[in-house]
This record gives C-alpha cells, structure tokens and sequence, in this order.
C-alpha cells in the first residue's frame, strides 16, 4: 500500500511539473512569435499564441505520421527534436529581441493598491476555478471511456487510431473523425515518455490548463475592449470565474470547463472559439493590420488540431465577420476577402478529407 501510495504521489508530482513546463514552452514559441510578427501583447495572449503555434507544428508531423501508420514512439522521438529546435530557436529571437529592448529607457509602470488587489482577488478567484475543475471533474459516458481509451491503448500498443477507444478491437480503417485532429495523441507521447497515466495527465493536467487558457484568453479580450484599463481587466475576469463555477447549467461552456476539461470539445468551446472572436474583434477595429491577420491565420490552422469541433464553427465565425464587415462598410474590400479566405483555407482542406472520408470516397487501411 505505501508503494502505491508513493507512486500516486509521483503521478500527482510530475503532473504538475508537466503542467508549469508546458506554461514555459507556450511562452517562450509565443513570444517568439510575436517578436517575428512584430507586436508586443501582454503575457496571457502570449501563452495562447504559444499553444496555438505549438500545436499548429505539431499537428503537420503527427498528422503525417498517423495517417503513414507510424508508431506512437516514433512520433514522441521526433517531436521532441523538432521541439527542441524550435525551443531553441525561439530563445535565440527572444534574447536578442530582449538585448535591444534593454538599450531603448523603459518607464516604470506604478501600480495603485486597488489595481494590485484586484489582481490578487483575480489571481485568487483563477486558482479556485483551477482547484474546481480538479475536485469536479466526471467521468461522464461514452465520451469519457472513448477519448481516455484511445489514448490508454495507444500508449499500451504503441500505435495511433489503431484500435477502437471503447471496445479495444483492432480497426479495419482509420476513424478520420477522430484522427485528422492530434490532440490526444499529443497527451499519449508524454505519457510514454514519462511513464504517468494517461488518464491523470489529461484529466488533471489538460483539465487544469483549459481553465488557464480560458482565463488568458478572456484576459486579453477583456483589455482590448477596455484599453488597458487593469482594474475593469481584473474585475471582468473575476466575474467571469465566479459565473463559471457557479453557472450550473447542462451543456455551456462552463459546464464543459468544469466538469470535461479533458476533453477537446472544451478547449474548442472555451479557447478556440473566444480566441477566434477576439482575433476577429480586433480585425473588426483595424482591418489592415496584417499582424492580426497572420494571428488569426495560426489560430485557424491550429483549431482542428486541437478540437475536430472547430472544422465548421471557425469558418462560420469568419465568414460571419468577413460579410458583416462588407454589409457594414458598404464597399467590396478585396484585401479583407483575400486574407480572411486564406484563413479558411486550412479548415477547408480539412473538411474536404473528412467529407470524402464520410462518402467512402477515402478509406485509409491500418
């Protein structure tokens, strides 16, 4: 019983340190990113960016080992090359960016007590939620069993898609409903690497970092549409938590974040998608700003990755933006139309895979 005891302790032990590492690395490829593309958001948009470039590269080489039948190791050998590469990279453009920011005086931002509290109380209020979606989280049906179940057994029988989630049966064809999108096989590679449970790491660790994520992104939004302002920030995101918990109604956004965080419907419901609203209100204010379109772009292309739910919801939300824009302003903008099709572009391919794949008109044996 010790024994067990002490290796549920180093589950619990390496999830967390997992989770801070993750932070780090969505950090450090965002920054990157932004250095590149030459704008200079706050920490929280930084951390989203991250996760979205870092999946968007990550979705090209599991999607290319998946559908050639590669081995679950494999992909985790390869990935932490190509990782490493771009971590290594990343750091270079980050520091030189930060040795010529360290030439130009930089003023210091005073703070007034009621702003730090209101970030205290914030602080206080996303750490709760975080501890919420730990104690809350359910094992909810089919769901649950499938999605855990297809990243157990790939772990188990080294492979990816190849066998059924559910019942564990080897599959005639891949499930492109499932396999066009990386997501759990990104939870399965760590958890072969480091010998942590599957279950615990997406549960917990996946869960812990879609109310983060969510908080980063709401973050964000929020300081735009109040231009800078910290307290009115804070104060947003504190409410927004305090509604999340407390908003106990079946099938919101809230309910997925609290209680299937685990799962990629809910980084869809409540990243993917406000991300994606975000990006487009800022396009909204200015539509020549390229930088926010190649955003807006890395976003897009990095959704299905993430959830399959995106493959439609994203293009109608662009679509959306795109004609109510052009109704608005009463005039046909060529640029606008270009730049949000080629956004639409990387779901498109998707969907047209997926469709083919429905019809029988594409059928990948494993």
């Amino acid at each position: 019983m010790k024994k067990h005891g002490k290796g549920e302790f180093m589950q619990i032990f390496g999830s967390i340190g997992i989770l801070l590492l993750t932070m780090m690395i969505y950090y450090l490829l965002g920054r990157a990113f932004c250095v590149k593309c030459r704008f200079d958001p706050g920490a929280p948009e930084i951390v989203c960016i991250g996760f979205f470039f870092y999946f968007a590269v990550f979705q090209v080489i599991a999607e290319i080992m998946i559908l050639t039948g590669q081995k679950l190791h494999l992909l985790g050998m390869v990935w932490m090359a190509v990782l490493a590469v771009l971590l290594g990279t990343a750091a270079v453009i980050v520091w030189s960016d930060r040795r010529q920011q360290d030439t130009i005086p930089q003023a210091e931002q005073q703070h007034s007590v009621i702003t730090r509290l209101l970030f205290a109380l914030m602080i206080a209020a996303v750490l709760c939620e975080c501890a919420t979606a730990v104690l809350m989280q359910r094992k909810i049906g089919w769901d649950f069993a499938y999605y855990i179940g297809n990243m157990t057994t790939s772990v188990a029988t080294d492979t990816m898609y190849v066998y059924d989630g559910s019942s564990g049966l080897m599959r005639s064809h891949l499930e492109l409903r499932y396999a066009l999108s990386s997501f759990y096989m990104n939870t399965a590679w760590i958890s072969q690497l480091t010998g942590i449970s599957a279950l615990v790491l997406q549960k917990y660790v996946t869960g812990v970092l879609c109310v983060l994520l969510t908080n980063a992104v709401v973050y964000s939004f929020a300081n735009e549409v109040f231009r800078g302002d910290r307290k009115k920030t804070a104060a947003l995101v504190t409410v927004s938590v305090v509604l999340t918990i407390f908003w106990d109604v079946y099938d919101t956004t809230a309910q997925f974040l609290i209680l299937r965080g685990y799962e990629a419907k809910a980084y869809c419901a409540n990243v993917v998608l406000p991300m994606i609203c975000f990006l487009l209100y800022r396009i909204w204010k200015d539509s020549k700003d390229r930088r926010r379109w190649a955003e807006l772009l890395l976003v897009s292309f990095a959704s299905v990755a993430v959830s399959m739910s995106s493959l439609v919801l994203v293009p109608a939300l662009i679509v959306l933006m795109m004609l109510a824009h052009l109704l608005v302003e009463r005039r046909w903008d060529t640029a606008i139309v270009r730049r949000a099709l080629l956004c639409l572009m990387p779901n498109v391919c998707y969907f047209v895979v997926y469709f083919a794949s429905t019809r029988g008109w594409l059928v990948i044996k494993v």
